[in-house]
């Protein structure tokens, strides 16, 4: 056989494996068919079947590129009734109660939290530009070869290859936040000479200055997590993911409670905290603390409230272990699950080497339950059960880490959280489910 015909029959071979995916392959045949009537007239009228053959060669070259070019990815809107495919340029809104989510086909995906509003600038074969419009966003880029996302706030642009991390914009002030919670983004606009890297457990804070105005915008990058926190309370770096950033409210507390730093370096237009001065103990702390007792009595909304007054997100870098756990599960039980979020990932980056079982528990129910983020889910979950092996919830977190492999698209995973979890619980509530796992 010939390196040509070789050639021509890998191509055929590629051809008609995308083809079927794609639901083509009776659109191919009939082409190749034609091609074979030209190819046969040509021989008869030339008798040259070589070059009948390279033409069949090119053509089956060209059909094989049309077949397999990479086609834009889509996304789709879930949440406050919606469940449809959405549309470049437009406008998402979610509503004041419930959050909005826009599922890609590239397994991203971004949530928009209430009242927060967006919308999909472009889209291509390697990802997609969304804008912000006003609000807080929840982003998650799956990372491939060649992704290419970008996320953009009034004249600031933030370029994602794979990561996850919130971007807020505040139109009135022309403010952005961006909080890190896993990988990297490099961020460009105003007030920057050179692209502004932020990696996990930064922040970037910048400020637009528009209008008439003698001010220069400003772009402050700094620890989302330790620069609240006092030296000697900092310990090693945990695996998991770090600190979401607080709700608006927390982080009005934090900004009074923070101390100056003792330096901050200025490099291509950006500011960086470093080493933060210790504080005084929080307010928290206090055995006699009003949050402490309306905790104890069962009123977690005014125990939050009260929380929140004496300052919950200091209190979460200062307090105890159990202390920060409690102060996550007041924040769950009052409803407020981003301040709980927060809460128990403190505990989790503080105390690595004791993490609470319940912080790293609910971090993944929050996330299976919450964000319907069934990767992180299942990363808090696979955390649970290869640190607590012996602990109390070790039979839901071993289920619920199926589960979420399952709904994560994970099928190697799925298959070996199901074989771990029939050795240890054969009769337990997901074992009918892991047992048709590992038929499958």
């Amino acid at each position: 056989m010939s390196d040509l015909e070789s050639l021509m029959k890998e191509v055929s071979r590629s051809v008609q494996t995308d083809a079927r995916r794609r639901n083509l392959l009776p659109e191919i045949q009939a082409r190749l068919e034609r091609l074979d009537v030209q190819s046969q007239q040509a021989q008869r009228a030339h008798g040259t079947w070589r070059l009948s053959l390279v033409g069949a060669a090119l053509c089956a070259a060209g059909i094989a590129i049309f077949v397999l070019r990479p086609s834009a990815i889509s996304f789709a809107v879930d949440g406050a009734g919606a469940g449809r495919t959405g549309a470049v340029g437009e406008r998402l809104a979610a509503s004041d109660s419930a959050p909005l989510a826009m599922r890609f086909s590239d397994g991203s995906q971004v949530t928009l939290p209430p009242k927060a509003q967006a919308h999909v600038d472009a889209l291509d074969a390697h990802g997609a530009t969304v804008a912000i419009e006003e609000g807080t966003v929840e982003v998650s880029v799956i990372h491939r070869a060649r992704t290419r996302w970008e996320v953009r706030a009034g004249r600031y642009h933030i370029r994602v290859t794979g990561t996850r991390f919130s971007a807020g914009w505040d139109r009135r002030t022309d403010s952005l936040t961006v909080t890190m919670h896993e990988g990297s983004v490099e961020v460009t606009g105003p007030g920057m000479k050179a692209p502004a890297r932020v990696v996990t457990g930064q922040r970037l804070r910048a400020n637009d200055v528009t209008g008439e105005t003698d001010e220069e915008p400003t772009v402050v990058v700094e620890d989302s997590t330790v620069a609240a926190r006092a030296p000697e309370l900092v310990e090693a770096e945990p695996e998991a993911p770090v600190v979401a950033e607080p709700a608006p409210e927390v982080e009005a507390v934090a900004e009074k409670t923070i101390a100056p730093t003792r330096e901050i370096e200025r490099r291509g237009g950006v500011h960086t905290r470093r080493a933060p001065v210790a504080m005084p103990t929080s307010k928290l702390a206090l055995a006699d603390a009003e949050w402490r007792s309306l905790e104890a009595r069962g009123r977690f909304k005014d125990a939050l409230a009260a929380a929140i007054r004496d300052g919950f997100d200091d209190g979460c870098l200062r307090l105890p272990a159990d202390d920060v756990v409690k102060l996550g599960e007041t924040a769950r039980l009052a409803g407020d699950f981003r301040r709980a979020e927060y809460a128990y990932q403190a505990a989790n980056r503080r105390f690595t080497s004791a993490t609470p079982p319940t912080a790293v528990y609910a971090l993944g129910k929050i996330a299976f339950d919450q964000h319907r983020d069934y990767v992180a889910a299942a990363k808090w979950f696979g955390l649970y059960v290869k640190r607590f092996p012996d602990g109390k919830l070790i039979r839901e977190a071993s289920g619920l880490l199926l589960v979420s492999r399952i709904k994560a698209g994970d099928n190697v995973g799925a298959r070996d959280a199901a074989d771990s979890y029939l050795r240890s619980f054969k009769d337990g509530p997901y074992a009918k489910l892991a047992r048709d796992t590992v038929s499958h």
